[in-house]
């Protein structure tokens, strides 16, 4: 059988070490806030390099709080792309009023679409390193110091991604993580973590994480929790030492598809979303726009290959955000790909006679 993602193979394959870890933190008599959480922002520390790393208790509550770190009001406007489903959510909950910008082919924000729409009020540009692909980043980083915004990264799904030798999440003034199962750098449950540049902020998101305290049971400013247990911060501090690995066999995989998608008789149904030129992806997904991608999806679970949609609705066309009032064609590509995109099986234990399978169906579908 052939697994979409790696979540449940990575743990299995590696069971007696996770075991070997979650024994250590019962044994330490802390679960919160401990040895394990101190050794995990070193150590995304020493790897994603010159800035300050706080950890949280998912990828949602990192956006969230690098948004309040900023003092926004009601009035000040975010710009953010339209078809990121997750990321929306997050915002929406930090009270700023939302600016959807439509994307490029490859899903990444449109950047003559961000120019547009700056007004004013806008503070702030959100870059979602979506799938794992990174667009033009350096173009985003002019624009924001042209305008004077804040760069928050949102790579959730772009760990160890790289953008011209630099990591995706360190290019602007904040970086948020992920580390939901399904990510590259994933553990058994939630978690997250966030990276800056500035010391007033890593101050903030120290104090946020906890109430706003300063010391214990004295808090400056009111705020929630966002923990991440001992357990998870102990696995992902064990997977963080397979990431090389693990980079390498995707890119692998990766090439393996393209190798075998990228020809003649599939041009006319099938094609490739890809990174920028000057990007070396770690790719958490490996999405391609299809032709009659719904009956796709039927004829490949009827063969027993999972695939899936990310995302079937761009944020202006969710009830949760009729608010923004946008209508239907307001931003095409977005609603374009959310009706074409398809999810392949995509994971490092993957053989190429998977794959040559996988892309023989996909084939067969169009008489190609």
């Amino acid at each position: 059988m052939i697994e979409f993602n790696q979540t449940a193979l990575l743990a299995r394959k590696n069971q007696k070490e996770i075991l070997k870890q979650f024994q250590n933190v019962l044994e330490s008599g802390t679960f919160l806030a401990g040895k394990q959480n101190q050794i995990l922002e070193k150590k995304l520390e020493k790897f994603l390099g010159k800035g300050l790393v706080t950890t949280t208790a998912s990828g949602h509550d990192s956006l969230l709080l690098a948004l309040k770190a900023l003092n926004l009001n009601s009035n000040d406007e975010v710009i953010l792309p339209a078809n990121s489903y997750p990321t929306a959510f997050a915002l929406a909950q930090s009270g700023v009023k939302l600016t959807p910008v439509d994307v490029d082919e490859n899903g990444q924000l449109d950047l003559q679409e961000v120019e547009q729409k700056i007004t004013k009020y806008t503070k702030v540009i959100v870059i979602v390193h979506l799938y794992g692909l990174v667009g033009n980043l350096e173009a985003v980083i002019r624009l924001a110091k042209k305008h004077k915004l804040f760069l928050i990264e949102d790579a959730a799904q772009s760990f160890g991604s790289k953008y011209k030798n630099k990591l995706t999440g360190t290019l602007g003034d904040i970086g948020c993580f992920s580390f939901y199962p399904t990510k590259n750098l994933g553990t058994l449950g939630d978690g997250g973590a966030i990276w800056t540049k500035h010391k007033r902020f890593y101050n903030f998101f120290q104090k946020a994480k906890s109430y706003g305290e300063r010391k214990r049971y004295y808090s400056i400013f009111v705020s929630g929790h966002s923990r991440l247990p001992e357990i998870q911060a102990a696995v992902l501090n064990y997977y963080l030492s397979l990431l090389d690995r693990n980079k390498k066999e995707l890119q692998y995989v990766s090439k393996l598809y393209k190798r075998y998608l990228e020809i003649p008789t599939l041009l006319p149904f099938i094609r490739i979303l890809n990174s920028s030129q000057d990007c070396d992806p770690f790719q958490h997904l490996f999405v391609v726009e299809a032709s009659r991608r719904d009956l796709l999806r039927k004829f490949l679970a009827s063969k027993k290959i999972p695939t899936a949609i990310h995302y079937p609705y761009p944020i202006h066309l969710l009830p949760a955000f009729s608010r923004l009032q946008y209508k239907r064609g307001g931003f095409p590509v977005s609603e374009r790909l959310s009706k074409r995109i398809i999810s392949l099986p995509f994971h490092q234990y993957l053989t190429e006679k998977d794959i040559i399978y996988v892309v023989g169906l996909i084939k067969k579908f169009y008489n190609a």
